[in-house]
């Protein structure tokens, strides 16, 4: 069986999770149908007028509709409507080959998710408007639309997070926010340290006066090298011994790290943290943390920065934070 595509898109770039996933997972496409050949090929790839395509595309192939343009979409229509032949959106054909991948055999083009993860995803519950966990109605907005995104294979709607922000700016004005909230006293830098502590270094320009209480783990320092001794001394003031990184020192405690594991590790024996923690799996680690969380209480921070999906961030507050 060969691919095609009717139309081509993919120098759009709402289509680069898309191309990503065909890279990784060595799918080839054979040509690209357009009503006329006026090129020989694009992107290497042979492009086939009708009299081309009628000879080339047989029932045993399939056809990704990727036509834009509306008079070439209607040409498109009724060529392949006459030749018997069904046109199968992205999202489909992403579907069907999520279903039949039983052995977790595709690459995906977020790391660390598989197939059983998107179909455990369409089995569990949307999330809701009125869920009381969300901390604001942005925080439920990213997390309908990033569920819609993989429960549907849309991976082109990643798009509308290209605000041109970073990661990094996020992060500070999710800080910001929990500073004006009076939520910030004791932080603890896991690992990450770099995009955690400029942030800090931010907000203390920001709001000067704020007290903070900041233990960076010995590991975490490591991964900072050269621009370690930078750190000790600009946040010489509010630096206080780490400790154990397995516990809080106190309940107001919010770990910082570049995952969301400790926190889910945490919670499996019992303990329930609170955390700024990036989501390297996007909403399969949002799923993975309202499940570890369970029916305790707890109140949850979402922000998409721009349109990579491993720059989830989540604050997650216990009730020591928030108030029971």
């Amino acid at each position: 069986m060969k691919t095609f595509t009717s139309g081509w898109a993919f120098q759009k770039p709402d289509q680069n999770y898309f191309k990503k996933f065909l890279h990784l997972n060595r799918i080839a496409i054979d040509g690209i149908v357009y009503p006329k050949k006026l090129l020989a090929d694009i992107e290497a790839i042979p492009v086939l007028g009708f009299d081309d395509a009628r000879v080339a595309i047989t029932s045993d192939d399939q056809v990704l509709d990727l036509s834009t343009n509306s008079e070439v979409h209607t040409e498109l229509d009724a060529f392949f409507a006459a030749q018997g032949i069904e046109r199968v959106s992205i999202p489909d054909f992403l579907d069907r080959l999520i279903e039949q991948d039983r052995h977790d055999a595709l690459s995906m083009p977020v790391a660390g998710i598989k197939a059983s993860d998107i179909r455990n995803l369409k089995r569990a519950a949307a999330p809701g408007p009125f869920d009381p966990h969300f901390l604001d109605a942005e925080s439920y907005e990213t997390a309908s639309k990033l569920d819609g995104i993989f429960r549907h294979s849309m991976w082109q709607r990643f798009i509308a997070f290209d605000r041109d922000d970073t990661p990094g700016n996020v992060l500070f004005h999710v800080l910001l926010d929990l500073q004006t909230r009076d939520l910030l006293e004791h932080l603890r830098v896991l690992d990450t340290p770099r995009v955690f502590l400029d942030a800090i270094l931010k907000l203390r320009l920001h709001v000067p006066n704020a007290k903070l209480r900041i233990g960076v783990s010995d590991e975490a320092f490591a991964d900072l090298r050269g621009r370690a001794e930078f750190y000790r001394r600009s946040l010489g003031d509010c630096l206080v011994p780490f400790g154990d990184a397995g516990a809080s020192q106190d309940e107001r405690t919010i770990l910082l790290a570049g995952s969301i594991d400790p926190i889910v590790a945490a919670a499996s024996h019992g303990r329930h943290l609170s955390a700024i923690c990036f989501m390297p799996r996007s909403i399969v680690d949002y799923v993975a943390l309202t499940t570890a969380f369970g029916e305790r209480q707890y109140r949850l921070l979402l922000r998409q920065p721009d349109t990579g999906a491993h720059n989830l961030l989540a604050a997650v507050l216990t009730p020591a934070l928030f108030g029971a």
